[in-house]
């Protein structure tokens, strides 16, 4: 009886051991799949002064939260989107807008001599939407991702793309929220 009892005892050290050595397999493999995940994002970002080449089209009426200029520091504004609106044609329409440089204090990172602005130009020197964040609350937050700065922002936040382990999936799978 000492023996099975010695027997059970070694079992879960076992099951154990090999629990630890497929963690640290898929450990391993975490850091080139975050940095694929990371490059495909940014390589699918597209610019904002350029017609978008994909659909993103909203499902429920929304709430999307349009900063005025880098990270928000100078307040956002919203507007409704319809279920069937493409957000990013919406965007792309809205950011391509003129504004008057001289009726808005905020820093054009794009022109400094004052003529005739757009939008977008407040956002940083090459804002690039990367998606798009909706919350719970039908509020759509659009994830910026600057070339120029190397910089990933929404709203007032910096963002950063992580991954966790899905025991369902048995996959790393993109963290959201």
């Amino acid at each position: 009886m000492a023996k099975q009892q010695n027997v059970k005892n070694l079992a879960p050290s076992a099951e154990h051991e090999a629990q630890k050595l497929a963690e640290a397999e898929r450990q391993k493999l975490k850091g080139p799949l975050l940095k694929s995940l990371i490059d495909t994002r940014r390589a699918h970002a597209w610019q904002l002064h350029s017609w978008p080449m994909e659909k993103f089209v909203v499902r429920n009426r929304s709430k999307l939260h349009l900063p005025r200029s880098y990270l928000a520091k100078d307040g956002e504004d919203v507007q409704t989107v319809y279920p069937g609106t493409d957000l990013n044609q919406f965007v792309h329409q809205y950011y391509l807008e003129k504004i008057d440089p001289q009726s808005v204090p905020w820093v054009n990172f794009v022109h400094a001599d004052n003529v005739v602005a757009r939008r977008h130009e407040f956002l940083g020197p090459d804002p690039r939407i990367a998606g798009y964040e909706i919350d719970g609350g039908g509020n759509v937050f659009i994830r910026w991702w600057d070339g120029f700065l190397s910089d990933q922002w929404s709203g007032t936040q910096k963002w950063k793309l992580e991954v966790v382990w899905d025991d369902e999936a048995d996959a790393w799978v993109e963290k959201t929220g």
